[in-house]
């Protein structure tokens, strides 16, 4: 059946359709779709109602799909796509992309990426768009039960507090060099970066920075009962470029798991990129210290050109 034969309308998104697009993902995708970030990006600055629409059959809603900013203008994040299991799944999926296309059109973008569960036919459909697989994305899981062996690392931990989160916020901007230059360039440069993390630091993301010898050697964070009562949010462990390859990446993750069971929890989770063809030394740590990938995205490109300097 052609995209064209279809007796599918797509029309924008309004007010009410945020249970809509829920309701959607969990049909299409089930455990691999996380409830709380579609909630968290439809609520923030990016989330543009005019960008988003819904496909209905019969007047029943059957798919989803949305654009959403960065904090660069003109770089934009196709989202959202997906559609309820029928016969037609592959068609509505185009024709829904193909809307977000049109609609980019008129936004002259500089920059467009799309991210999706690594399942079909959402892949395919997006190459055939002319998108290409750039990055792995992991959902990795710990129970906080269970144990493991760390280095014997002299570290001391330092919690950072309101007014030590702009000093923090310095050490988790050089600790993301360079495996996560593309996301600093995202995000608007190293400033944006930093101006985030503070205000994460205000509503109650707790960090701690590393010590070695009397020197910052990284940092890690939580967000306890992210996703319900026991269940923690992982920021994620960064190392220090210079201080890589010391085993304090291990170290650091012992530290927060303790911290997270301080608080109640009972498990934590971290979403972490990784490129196409090797685990990134970020997932290989996650992996070593004792967690479980329980659900993998891709994130592709369409506009590929020469990120400037953002420093």
């Amino acid at each position: 059946m052609g995209v064209s034969n279809l007796d599918v309308v797509v029309r924008r998104f309004s007010l009410g359709d945020e249970s809509v697009i829920l309701e959607i993902l969990s049909n299409a995708f089930g455990s691999l779709q996380d409830a709380q970030q579609p909630r968290s990006i439809m609520a923030s600055r990016f989330f543009d109602s005019n960008a988003c629409f819904i496909a209905e059959e019969d007047g029943s809603p059957v798919g989803c799909v949305a654009l959403t900013g960065l904090p660069r203008e003109r770089w934009y994040v196709v989202r959202f796509l997906a559609v309820k299991p029928s016969r037609s799944k592959v068609q509505v999926a185009e024709k829904l992309l193909g809307k977000i296309l049109e609609h980019l059109g008129s936004r002259r973008p500089e920059f467009v990426r799309a991210t999706t569960p690594a399942v079909q036919p959402y892949v395919d459909v997006y190459k055939q768009s002319g998108f290409r697989p750039v990055r792995r994305d992991f959902r990795i899981t710990w129970d906080l039960k269970d144990s493991y062996a760390v280095p014997n690392i002299q570290i001391v931990m330092r919690p950072v507090l309101e007014e030590t989160a702009k000093e923090a916020a310095s050490i988790f901007v050089r600790s993301l060099a360079s495996h996560w230059d593309w996301r600093t360039a995202e995000q608007g440069g190293t400033k944006a970066v930093e101006e985030s993390f503070v205000e994460g630091v205000r509503k109650g993301e707790q960090w701690m920075v590393g010590q070695s010898d009397g020197h910052d050697v990284g940092i890690v964070g939580i967000i306890p009962d992210f996703y319900r009562h026991g269940e923690a949010r992982f920021r994620g462990a960064y190392v220090l470029p210079e201080n890589r390859d010391r085993g304090i990446g291990m170290e650091l993750m012992s530290e927060i798991s303790r911290l997270a069971i301080e608080k109640g929890q009972g498990k934590m989770t971290v979403f972490t990129f990784s490129y196409l063809d090797c685990l990134t030394p970020g997932a290989l740590l996650y992996l070593r210290s004792g967690g479980k990938i329980d659900a993998e995205y891709l994130q592709l490109e369409r506009v590929r050109k020469k990120i400037p300097s953002v420093n």
